[in-house]
């Protein structure tokens, strides 16, 4: 009787309808109060077996952490996550064209300390907000190596840097469709090619340009590129901007590393108007790679915040059978 006694309270563990293992077919009825008069059931239940090799050999087996299939189960939750963070990380690796650790590079980047979930969850929103991926294709190495951050720390590269963009924005400001901050050529492009994809000239609409009473309707992605290479080539071929950027050129050729530098910038042409703020333009850059990645980055964080509940809900078990005084392990939320 010992034996189908225990049975009956690992049923009522599991919350599963007890049965005779002789006389399967026969009703069966269950009944397990405490000492109220409350049933007992699921978590409230514990039964420990005679040997179960799932427990293990070590000094810890006296240590029980509810029952071996919570064990198992809460040793395996982060497999998934894991799965899908290796996924995404691979695919921004493949996306910035740079083997370097971006699970340090994103937990730096967005937090002060080196927890990639907490960093990927202070991002998730705006991540989700971000309507484009402006410097998605930006090769990260090139700009984002200890070298070039070094240079963009001295004085002499910084204060030509401020120069040009000083020089840029005045341009912006004079253009006749590009507006600081809000449309400039670095997008523009992208968005004419968003359009073109998403089929918006194919279904007959236009774009109309506004400027100080100037309004120019485009009809065809053609029309739209054709309008912002000119707008680009008015800015780029000016004068004193060619200045300025030769005055950040002759800053950049002390070493292999700056002049690789150099050369990107020259056919990045906006990316020089944001390096007087490295730490921000690395957190526009990763977000951007995250939003290329969109599924990727929301299948992680959706498979961590299930891992995260679920572990919850065992510690919650875990801390219930510790308040009656049954032997069990301590488990930590914040360890998930």
């Amino acid at each position: 009787m010992k034996s189908s006694f225990a049975q009956t309270f690992l049923d009522a563990s599991k919350n599963e309808k007890s049965k005779d293992r002789i006389f399967a077919a026969h009703a069966t009825t269950r009944n397990i109060t405490d000492e109220k008069g409350d049933s007992v059931e699921g978590p409230r239940v514990l039964v420990v077996v005679p040997y179960d090799p799932d427990l293990g050999p070590s000094g810890q087996t006296s240590v029980l952490l509810v029952n071996s299939e919570l064990r198992k189960e809460l040793t395996s939750l982060l497999s998934p996550t894991n799965d899908a963070k290796d996924a995404l990380l691979a695919a921004i690796s493949e996306q910035s064209k740079s083997n370097v650790d971006f699970e340090t590079e994103i937990s730096s980047a967005f937090t002060s300390g080196d927890d990639v979930f907490v960093a990927l969850g202070r991002v998730r929103d705006e991540v989700q907000k971000q309507k484009d991926s402006i410097f998605s294709d930006i090769e990260y190495d090139k700009v984002f190596n200890e070298k070039v951050m070094t240079a963009l720390g001295t004085k002499g590269l910084k204060d030509a840097i401020e120069t040009y963009i000083r020089t840029y924005n005045e341009l912006l400001d004079g253009s006749t469709f590009f507006k600081k901050g809000m449309f400039v050529y670095y997008n523009a492009g992208q968005i004419a090619d968003s359009l073109a994809k998403n089929g918006f000239f194919d279904a007959k609409h236009s774009v109309h340009l506004k400027s100080e009473g100037k309004d120019v309707e485009i009809n065809t992605q053609e029309e739209l590129e054709e309008v912002i290479a000119k707008e680009k080539e008015l800015i780029l071929k000016d004068k004193k901007l060619r200045t300025s950027f030769e005055g950040v050129a002759k800053q950049l050729q002390r070493n292999a590393e700056l002049r690789d530098f150099c050369r990107y910038l020259q056919t990045n042409d906006g990316l020089l108007s944001r390096m007087n703020n490295p730490e921000k333009l690395k957190e526009d850059v990763l977000k951007s790679y995250l939003k290329v990645n969109e599924s990727l980055f929301t299948d992680l964080l959706a498979k961590r915040d299930k891992a995260q509940k679920r572990a919850a809900e065992i510690a919650e078990v875990v801390k219930m059978w510790r308040e009656i005084g049954m032997p069990c392990a301590q488990v930590a939320e914040g360890d998930f």
